[in-house]
């Protein structure tokens, strides 16, 4: 055999490995792509699958696109389902409604965005309470609290105060004049000793001292309708990683200035959540 010879059979035998090698075929002998996995081993020994690539994995031979449900890829990874959660990332960060969100390089995992979060309703509790003038308890409960998770939000509240000056201690009552500003907190507690904001921090420019405050006027004159309210907003962060619980709070009066109740019409207490 003359050295041509020898050459030219080697020059076959190459091209023949190499044309096998393009298309493996895994479970059929009708590979459309340089890789092809027939699942369900349902595919058509000649021509091109239709119904049956629904459980196909292909790698195209032409652009490298992977596809899983579909033997044409168009992207280089490409998803066909006939049924939701085709996808699932459990990395430890999955929650309900979280969204996939990606760095700057790419890298992806879920969060709670703010887009897919609902706006939360505090919970209220009966309470009834006189302000008493007590010095060791400059603060009280109003019943309200919520629950937020990590991330930036609009806390939203509204307080309604009434006998304000109403002196119910004598009889028959009678009603003096006051006028005083009333404040309310939030707080990680609902101690009626001091304020804490250990999970969550205020946004505002008055930091941790943020309030929401309204005038209150009692006049003797006004008989029952010695009514008073404030409301207001405020923007929080809880950071990341955190659930905080938040009490509603208001500042303690002298005896006779309010009487307060969680379950008057106008009460309301809610949170927005909102992109950083």
């Amino acid at each position: 055999m003359s050295t041509r010879q020898i050459f030219l059979i080697a020059l076959f035998i190459g091209f023949s490995l190499n044309n096998f090698a393009q298309q493996t075929g895994i479970n059929t002998k009708n590979s459309q792509g340089t890789l092809h996995v027939d699942a369900a081993h349902n595919n058509p020994v000649t021509g091109t699958p239709t119904t049956q690539q629904t459980d196909d994995f292909i790698v195209d031979e032409t652009t490298g696109n992977v596809g899983i449900g579909t033997i044409s890829p168009s992207t280089k990874l490409h998803v066909i389902s006939s049924t939701p959660g085709a996808l699932t990332i459990a990395d430890g960060t999955q929650d309900d409604n979280n969204v996939l969100l990606s760095d700057a390089a790419g890298n992806g995992k879920w969060v709670s965005h703010p887009i897919m979060r609902p706006n939360v309703r505090g919970k209220a509790i009966a309470t009834d309470i006189y302000s008493d003038g007590n010095p060791a308890t400059p603060y009280r409960y109003t019943g309200f609290s919520i629950i937020l998770t990590e991330g930036d939000w609009i806390v939203n509240a509204g307080l309604t105060f009434t006998e304000l000056g109403r002196k119910r201690d004598v009889s028959p009552n009678v009603s003096t004049n006051v006028a005083f500003w009333q404040r309310a907190y939030l707080s990680s507690t609902n101690s009626s000793t001091a304020l804490s904001q250990t999970n969550f921090s205020h946004l505002g420019p008055a930091g941790n001292n943020t309030c929401y405050g309204g005038p209150m006027y009692g006049l003797n004159n006004r008989g029952v309708y010695e009514i008073g309210y404030i409301t207001g907003s405020s923007v929080i962060r809880v950071p990341a990683n955190t659930k905080a619980t938040i009490f509603l709070m208001i500042e303690n009066q002298p005896v006779w200035y309010y009487r307060y109740n969680s379950a008057y019409y106008e009460n309301y207490f809610y949170a927005i959540p909102i992109t950083q």
